[in-house]
């Protein structure tokens, strides 16, 4: 991964995020202030960029780029920020530490972390809804609301919102994982483990591939990519999400805060079920690579220019960034 490419990446979406979000002023006490530090306080910008990069490998011209896309990189930002806050907070995780710094909660209060997420979730469709006003009678006013369901879908009940209930609230059911995931069958699992294993991938399909198949299928929509090429890159963000999430349970063992910018050993803590924790080191780094192999191939098959993306995928669940 060029390092140095992705920094430009980074910077060109932290300008986005900066001149986006609402000025920190006192006009309805810290709101403001409290979304800014959740969004702006570090972060890679991973989701941002495959959207950005999506966009790129399908886009018929340029010209609607910070009228379209902008929006969009501001509103999935400002979800992944939210779920984070929340994530964090005493009812959910209860962490203290995100990329190195203190919690929204811990840094502003209980009341304020709530009321911070809420605000960033309202916030990304206030401004993607603003944008079929300047779309209106043209081409592009199709794409942004359908780009708009999509996202709307992979956060909500049914998604990622949906994933985080099902990891916070329910232990493994025989029947609540009955199809699916057909590419872990011959893997070296039991019977009984696969049925445990597809339970988990299903938590980490909705909770963390979520986004990473948003953002990828927002981009394809708004460059103007076919049905297939959405779904290809839908698929390519399910394994991502899956190999991500694998990749983090290991390194919440391995690891330490220092290195991850966050607390380490909350699967333990939280007495959370997790691939390595119920199967095993190896096992669960088989997984990774058989996802993060699925994924790379998804954005092959589209036949666009997907090198940026195929190494930033590689790079992101291995870690390299």
């Amino acid at each position: 991964m060029d390092k140095n490419l992705l920094k430009a990446e980074i910077e060109y979406i932290n300008d986005i995020l900066d001149k986006n979000l609402p000025a920190a002023d006192e006009s309805y006490g810290k709101i403001s202030e409290a979304m800014r530090y959740s969004v702006l306080n570090g972060g890679k910008r991973l989701r941002a960029i495959m959207l950005n990069e999506a966009y790129k490998m399908f886009s018929d011209g340029l010209e609607y780029e910070k009228v379209i896309v902008h929006p969009f990189i501001t509103a999935i930002e400002c979800i992944h920020g939210y779920s984070l806050v929340h994530d964090d907070l005493p009812a959910m995780d209860n962490d203290v530490l995100r990329r190195g710094k203190p919690t929204t909660h811990v840094a502003f209060g209980h009341a304020m972390g709530v009321l911070a997420g809420d605000a960033l979730l309202n916030y990304a469709f206030e401004k993607i809804s603003h944008i079929v006003s300047e779309t209106y009678n043209n081409i592009y006013a199709l794409r942004v609301l359908k780009a708009l369901n999509v996202l709307s879908v992979k956060a909500g009940y049914s998604g990622m919102i949906g994933g985080q209930v099902l990891d916070t609230t329910e232990k493994y059911k025989d029947d609540l994982v009955t199809s699916g995931f057909e590419e872990v069958e011959g893997t070296g699992f039991t019977a009984e483990e696969l049925n445990k294993l597809k339970f988990i991938l299903r938590i980490y399909e909705l909770k963390t591939s979520g986004l990473f198949e948003a953002a990828l299928m927002c981009g394809a929509i708004l460059g103007g990519a076919s049905a297939d090429e959405v779904e290809l890159l839908e698929t390519a963000g399910y394994a991502l999400g899956i190999a991500f999430q694998i990749e983090d349970d290991i390194l919440d063992i391995t690891s330490n805060a220092e290195t991850l910018g966050k607390s380490v050993n909350t699967d333990e803590k939280n007495d959370k079920d997790t691939v390595v924790r119920l199967f095993g080191m190896d096992k669960a780094k088989a997984l990774v690579d058989l996802y993060t192999n699925k994924a790379v191939d998804c954005l092959k098959q589209t036949g666009k220019n997907a090198e940026f993306l195929c190494e930033l995928f590689e790079s992101l669940v291995y870690r390299r960034l």
